[in-house]
This record gives structure tokens, C-alpha cells and sequence, in this order.
């Protein structure tokens, strides 16, 4: 009877050991899978978050393109002149055209979630590694377009505005800025020049300016920079398709 005992009570502590083990496996079990199903929303917020980022950026991206597209025509269009002394331009017309070069635009991207997930630790419980290198590199990249746009602009403040500076700007009138592609609002500033009445009656010749063979070479110069920030923006545009269509058919 004893030994009938000893085995029941032995079989019952091995059953309690075996269902308690059962237990902590089921319960490990559904921590990992409340883990992963955690991690999982904050894998589908954060690439939700990225590809709002990236609308902005491709919306800027376009904006951008356009920006430096119309810089070409109005740089072929001097050159035009340029190259044809007997084919004559009027000084308005030679306005609207040279003042759209000193303008130029500095690049954004929108690249907040991407930071945010980065300095917060997000990136270890993200799951597509090789889409997150991608990204990483897009991100990289941008350093690209900041340098050909500062070329742009170091360009202009070097080379165009000194030719320009014993240049009267008496030439100015309200619509002096009429081609001027700017985020903000121009007019105001050129009607404001406009207001303020010349009694000097200087003879602004600027035909010289035309005739000036550097002006040939700083618009071939400026044509060429504008030529290849196009080019590197359409690649980033191309780059910036590809991953959405990558992160919107992630598995």
C-alpha cells in the first residue's frame, strides 16, 4: 500500500511538474507573440510615417525640377541674345530675364521619422533589414543635391552679381520679378523698388552687360551646373519611386 502511494503521488508530481512547464511554455508563448504583434505595429507606423515623408519629398522634388528647368530656358534665352548683338532685347525684357538667376533655392528633405526611429532605438525591432539599408541610403544621398544646389548659389553670389554690381538697377519695375520662381511671395519687394521714384536719369546700358564676354561664360557655366542638378534630381525622384514601391509591397 505504501509503495501504491509512493507511485500515485509520484506520478502527480511529475504531472504538476509537466503541466507547469506546459504553462510557462503557453505563456512564453504569447509574450513573444504580444512582442512581435508590438513590434509589428510599430514596424507598419513607422514605414506609414515614411511614406508620408516621402510624398513631401517627392512634391519637393518636383518643385525643384521645375525651378531649374525654367532657369534653363531663361539662361537660353540670354544666351540667345547674347550671341545675337544685331537682334535687339529691351531693357525689361533683359530684366525679367537676369533677375530669376539671382534667385536660388535651398533643399529639404523630409527625412523626421526616419531620425526620430534612429536616435530612439526603433531600427533593432524592425524586421526588413534591406529595405531599411535603402533607406538609410536614400537618406545618405541627400548630401548630393545640397552640394550641386550650394554650386548654384556660390556660383551667383561669385560670378554673376559682381559683373552686375556697377550695373544702376534703376531698371527695376513691378514687373521686373514676373518670371521669378520663389516659394515666397516676390512682388511685394519689386514693387517696393518700383515706388521709390529715380530722379538720377542715369543711361543704363544694358547692352554692354550683353556684350560682355563673361557674361557668356558665367550663363554657359550656370547652364551647365543647372543642367546637372536636373539630372541628379530626376535620378533621386527614380530612387524615391522605387522604394515606395518597395515599402508599400513589403511582405
Amino acid at each position: 500500500m505504501e509503495n501504491n502511494k509512493t507511485n500515485r503521488y509520484l506520478k502527480y508530481a511529475i504531472g504538476e511538474i509537466i503541466l507547469v512547464v506546459i504553462g510557462i511554455l503557453i505563456a512564453l508563448q504569447i509574450n513573444n507573440w504580444n512582442e512581435d504583434r508590438k513590434a509589428t505595429i510599430i514596424e507598419e507606423n513607422f514605414f506609414d510615417s515614411v511614406l508620408i515623408d516621402i510624398e513631401k519629398d517627392e512634391e519637393k522634388l518636383i518643385y525643384y525640377e521645375h525651378f531649374h528647368t525654367k532657369r534653363i530656358e531663361y539662361l537660353d534665352t540670354l544666351l540667345t541674345y547674347v550671341r545675337n548683338p544685331k537682334r535687339p532685347m529691351g531693357l525689361n525684357k533683359f530684366a525679367q530675364y537676369i533677375e530669376p538667376l539671382f534667385y536660388s533655392v535651398s533643399p529639404t528633405v523630409y527625412n523626421t521619422t526616419f531620425e526620430s526611429a534612429k536616435s530612439s532605438g526603433v531600427f533593432s525591432n524592425i524586421k526588413a533589414k534591406d529595405l531599411m539599408k535603402q533607406l538609410s541610403q536614400y537618406y545618405a544621398d541627400f548630401t548630393q543635391i545640397e552640394n550641386t544646389f550650394n554650386s548654384i548659389t556660390r556660383f551667383v553670389e561669385n560670378q554673376l552679381e559682381p559683373l552686375l554690381y556697377n550695373f544702376p538697377e534703376d531698371y527695376m519695375t513691378s514687373e521686373t520679378g514676373r518670371l521669378v520662381i520663389n516659394e515666397e511671395d516676390v512682388n511685394f519687394f519689386y514693387k517696393k523698388i518700383a515706388s521709390i521714384e529715380d530722379q538720377r536719369n542715369l543711361n543704363t546700358d544694358y547692352n554692354a552687360i550683353l556684350r560682355t564676354p563673361k557674361l557668356e561664360n558665367i550663363i554657359i557655366g550656370d547652364m551647365g551646373r543647372t543642367f546637372n542638378i536636373i539630372g541628379k534630381i530626376e535620378t533621386r525622384i527614380v530612387d524615391l519611386r522605387q522604394l515606395r514601391t518597395k515599402i508599400i509591397n513589403r511582405d
